[in-house]
C-alpha cells in the first residue's frame, strides 16, 4: 500500500507539471470591437468647439427594426469616456451580424428612468465652466450600422438654446462699465423632457421657473444655456448688476432649439431708462 501511494503521488506531480508548462490562450473573437469617433454637426459641445478629456457620453444600441427601450437593448446607457484621443468603455464589446441603430447623448446620466421622456435639468449657476458645460445637452444618432473594423462616426448637435447677453453703454453713460457685472436670466423653465430616440425636446410642463446666473465671457458679454421655450408675455427676463445697481428688464422671446439669441442691454445711469433689445441676432450656435 505504501508503494502504491508513492507511485500515485508521483503520477499526480507529473500531471501537474505537464499542465503548468502549457501556454493558456484566450479564445479569438472574430467580430470587430464596438468603438466610436464623435464629431460636431454644428461646432457643438461644452467648450463650443470640441470634447474635453474625461467627458462622458451615454450610448444605446438597438437592433434595427426595434424601438429604443429602457432596458433589453444591445447596449443600455453604456458609459464611454474620452481620454483625449479616443472613447473608451470599461469593458470590451463586439458587434454581431445584422444592422443596428445607435443613440448617444452628453452629459452622461447614471440614472435614466425613461428613454422617451428623459428628464434633464440645467444648472442654475452657470457662471463656472463646469456649470455651463453640465447644462449643454447634445445628442447623436446613426441608423443601420453594421459590423466594421472602423469606429462608428457620431455627429452630435445641440438640443438646448443659448442666450448671449451683450452689455452696452447709453450715450449719457459716463466712464467705463463696471468690471464686476453679474448677469441673470429670469423666468425660464429649467427642466426639459427629451426623447433619446429622436432627440425631440420640450420644456417640462410641470416644472417651475428658475433663475440662471450666466457665465462671463468678457467685460461686456455673458452666456447661458436655456431650455427651448417661448416667453410669450412680458415679464422680468434679464438682470444686470453693475456697480451695486440692479437693472431688471422685461421682454418676450422664443428660445429656439440649437440656436443662440443675442440680447443687447443698453445701460443708463438711471436704471429706469435702461433698455433691452431682444433678438439682436438669432442664428446658429456659434
Amino acid at each position: 500500500m505504501k508503494l502504491y501511494h508513492n507511485l500515485l503521488l508521483m503520477g499526480v506531480i507529473t500531471i501537474m507539471s505537464a499542465c503548468s508548462s502549457e501556454k493558456i490562450t484566450e479564445p479569438e473573437i472574430s467580430q470587430p470591437e464596438i468603438a466610436f469617433v464623435c464629431s460636431y454637426a454644428d461646432d457643438t459641445r461644452a467648450t463650443d468647439t470640441k470634447f474635453e478629456n474625461k467627458d462622458n457620453i451615454g450610448v444605446y444600441i438597438v437592433e434595427d427594426g426595434l424601438n429604443l427601450q429602457l432596458g433589453g437593448n444591445v447596449l443600455n446607457n453604456e458609459l464611454f469616456t474620452y481620454d483625449g484621443s479616443a472613447w473608451k468603455a470599461a469593458r470590451k464589446m463586439y458587434w454581431n451580424e445584422g444592422k443596428y441603430n445607435v443613440y448617444a447623448y452628453y452629459p452622461y446620466s447614471k440614472e435614466v428612468n425613461d428613454t422617451q421622456d428623459f428628464s434633464f435639468a440645467i444648472q442654475a449657476d452657470q457662471s463656472s465652466h463646469e456649470g455651463y458645460t453640465a447644462s449643454d445637452f447634445i445628442w447623436a444618432a446613426k441608423s443601420e450600422v453594421t459590423a466594421s473594423a472602423n469606429p462608428v462616426s457620431l455627429q452630435f448637435s445641440h438640443k438646448m438654446s443659448k442666450a448671449i447677453v451683450r452689455i452696452e453703454k447709453s450715450a449719457e453713460y459716463e466712464g467705463d462699465l463696471p468690471s464686476d457685472c453679474e448677469v441673470y436670466i429670469h423666468n425660464t423653465v429649467g427642466v426639459a423632457s427629451i426623447d433619446l430616440a429622436t432627440g425631440g425636446i420640450s420644456k417640462d410642463p410641470y416644472a417651475g421657473t428658475m433663475l440662471i446666473k450666466a457665465q462671463k465671457l468678457s467685460a461686456t458679454e455673458y452666456q447661458a444655456i436655456v431650455v427651448p421655450q417661448n416667453i410669450e408675455s412680458r415679464r422680468p427676463l434679464v438682470e444686470v448688476i453693475a456697480g451695486g445697481v440692479s437693472y431688471l428688464m422685461e421682454g418676450k422671446i422664443s428660445f429656439k432649439q440649437g440656436y443662440k439669441s443675442t440680447l443687447i442691454v443698453t445701460l443708463s445711469k438711471n436704471p429706469s431708462q435702461t433698455k433691452i433689445e431682444i433678438g439682436g441676432s438669432i442664428g446658429g450656435w456659434d
